[in-house]
Formats: C-alpha cells, sequence, structure tokens
C-alpha cells in the first residue's frame, strides 16, 4: 500500500485505513508527538478517498517520493521552473492533492509569523465544506497545527462538528489533544501516534539523508521519537556518542574539576543539556538491553555493560532523565551535570 513506507506506528495505520474503507467517523483527531507522521497519513488518506485510479490502500501517489510535492517544498528558483506534473506518473487528483488544489481537498494550517490558526480560516473551511463534492466520493478537510486554533476558531468549528456535513470527512492534526476545548475533543475520533523507535528513526535517516549507519543511529538516539527533528538535527554536529561513553567508562574516577569541565563542555546550554542527558540515557538503556537479553554477546561483556550490574546501570539512566526533566523545567543545566555526574560516580563505586 502507498503509506507503507512511512515510519512506525504500523498497527495503528492499517487499523485506521481498514476503519476509513469500512464505516469512517465523520471527524477524526490526529494526536502525538511532532514528527512522526500524523499529517501525512491524513494526506494519505485523502488520496485514498479521491485517487481517481486506485481508491483505498492502492492509491497512485507516493506521498514520501512525489515529484510535486518536492517541487513545491522547493525554494523559489530551483524546480518550480519545471514542470513538475508532467514528471509525476499520479492521477490527475493526486496531483491536485499534493499540490492543495482538489476541490474537494481543503488544508489549513498556521500561517507563517502567527501563532494561531485564525477564526477566518476556519470560516473559509466551513464554507467550502458546505457545497457538495466536485469530483471525489467525499470532502476531505485536514487543519493542522490544531493545537494553535484560537478560541472564537473552536467555537467557530464546533457546530460543523456537531452537525457534520454527511459527504465530509475532518481530521484535526495536534500535538497536543488537552489544547483543544472538552467540548471539541468530544466530538472527533481521537487517533494517537506513538513516538518512533530510534532504529525506525535511523533507517529514515539512512535512505532519505544518506546519513552512514552508525551517524543516523546517533542522531535517532537524539531525536525524541520524532522524524522531523531528526532531519532537522541531521545537518547539525555529531552527537557526541563517543566523548559521553567514554565519559560514562571512567565515572567512578572522575574527581570534581574534570566534572566540572564535562558539565561545560558538554552541558552548558539548555538545549545541549536535555539532548546530552537524553543521549546517555539511550546509552544506557542499550547497555541494559544487552546486558539483558544478549548475555552472551561480546557487547554484553565488554566495557561499562560489562563491568556495571543492571541495578547500576538503572540507577544512572534514571538520574539521566531526571536531570534532563529537571533542565526542561529551567534548572541549571551545568548544576544538574555536576550533581548527575557525582551520582553517576557513586552508584558505579557501589556507594
Amino acid at each position: 500500500m502507498a503509506l507503507a513506507g512511512i515510519a512506525g506506528n504500523r498497527e495503528l495505520i492499517a487499523a485506521l485505513e481498514a476503519e476509513i474503507a469500512r464505516r469512517p467517523a465523520h471527524a477524526y483527531l490526529f494526536a502525538g508527538p511532532r514528527g512522526v507522521g500524523k499529517a501525512i497519513v491524513a494526506a494519505g488518506i485523502a488520496h485514498e478517498i479521491l485517487c481517481e485510479r486506485g481508491q483505498g490502500s492502492g492509491f497512485c501517489c507516493d506521498p514520501l517520493a512525489c515529484p510535486v510535492r518536492a517541487a513545491a517544498a522547493a525554494p523559489t528558483g530551483r524546480t518550480r521552473g519545471a514542470n513538475p506534473a508532467g514528471r509525476c506518473e499520479c492521477c490527475s487528483a493526486c496531483v491536485q492533492v499534493a499540490m492543495g488544489v482538489h476541490p474537494d481537498f481543503v488544508r489549513i494550517a498556521r500561517l507563517p509569523n502567527r501563532s494561531d490558526v485564525l477564526i477566518e480560516q476556519v470560516r473559509d473551511l466551513i464554507e467550502k465544506l458546505g457545497v457538495r463534492p466536485a469530483r471525489g466520493p467525499r470532502r476531505v478537510a485536514l487543519i493542522d497545527d490544531a493545537e494553535t486554533l484560537n478560541l472564537p476558531a473552536q467555537n467557530a468549528l464546533l457546530k460543523t462538528l456537531e452537525e457534520p456535513p454527511g459527504h465530509t470527512i475532518i481530521f484535526l492534526i495536534a500535538q497536543s489533544e488537552r489544547a483543544l476545548l472538552e467540548t471539541v475533543r468530544s466530538r472527533l475520533r481521537p487517533v494517537r501516534f506513538a513516538p518512533l523507535e530510534p532504529a525506525e528513526i535511523a533507517t529514515v535517516l539512512e535512505k532519505r539523508a544518506g546519513l552512514d549507519p552508525q551517524r543516523a543511529l546517533d542522531v535517532a538516539r537524539l531525536a525524541r521519537g520524532s522524524a522531523a527533528r531528526a532531519f532537522e538535527m541531521a545537518a547539525g554536529e555529531e552527537p557526541p556518542s563517543a566523548a559521553l561513553l567514554a565519559a560514562l567508562e571512567r565515572a567512578a574516577a572522575l574527581d570534581f574539576p574534570a566534572i566540572q569541565a564535562l558539565a561545560q563542555e558538554f552541558f552548558g546550554a539548555r538545549e545541549q543539556a536535555v539532548e546530552n542527558f537524553e543521549l546517555i540515557a539511550r546509552l544506557i538503556e542499550e547497555m541494559l538491553c544487552s546486558k539483558l537479553l544478549d548475555s552472551n554477546s561480546a557487547a554484553a561483556s565488554r566495557g561499562l555493560a560489562g563491568r556495571a550490574g543492571a541495578e547500576t546501570l538503572a540507577v544512572i539512566g534514571d538520574a539521566a532523565l531526571d536531570a534532563a526533566a529537571a533542565v526542561e523545567a529551567m534548572a541549571n543545566p551545568r548544576l544538574q551535570a555536576e550533581r548527575f555526574w557525582l551520582e553517576a560516580g557513586r552508584a558505579l563505586r557501589g556507594e
């Protein structure tokens, strides 16, 4: 099926496609972290409904490798001068959905330099949904950044959700469903997307960003389950996995000046500190997995994973996550780093 290339949430997507084909709800709320494919899946379902060549999961467009989308997203002067539709093998309906001009597909999102989705955008969407489909069997609406719908916009949308036109399916895409009014949420069928696993993100980075396997995995560990965040990070500096792992190896012997140096180098800024604490937690998690699940392997017997007990590794991993949470709650990142390395050293010394 055309959505098979999307990383993660495979069972959820398959169940959703079956539901849409059998008996769809009138409105859905796709909730979950940024960058896990919520909007791609919603747009894919629009293709499933509106495709003129192969409706259902066999629709003819590939949302992850569509020349029309690639041209539309390119900066002015690069590929827009070419005729992307001429290179696209999709049906005309799928091309129009990809370009956002299909008469039965309406998509709105937060405008550039605006903090919320405006009531004027919602009113325009409601007006379009009130008209019967022009070409397809239904009208499909997609509201991205739905958590930024302001209160007037949510109230304006409420009547349409209460009494939806029978030919319409509406998708709201949000990171936090709690940002929506209870009266709005209660009229939506919730679909909750889970964060992606590091291995899933790494595979996407290898295929689409051309990263080598080790760098892809290093970036994926820091991405917090978000492919979008991973792509943003892929162009940045190399994650300091080797340096932090080396510091963990000698943590039992670190004196306070060495701890201060680590705090300054790797935990000086808030975002840097959160990322590196989470990277440490991922490294510890991998050590625990190799130790508990592959106890006879070489990976489980070498280095820190071989010397430290599972309970000690768990203490260090929990300390890293606690430090990351504290920094996100505005604690001083360097002080949290100093506390973490002192605690890691005590745990490894058995104190």
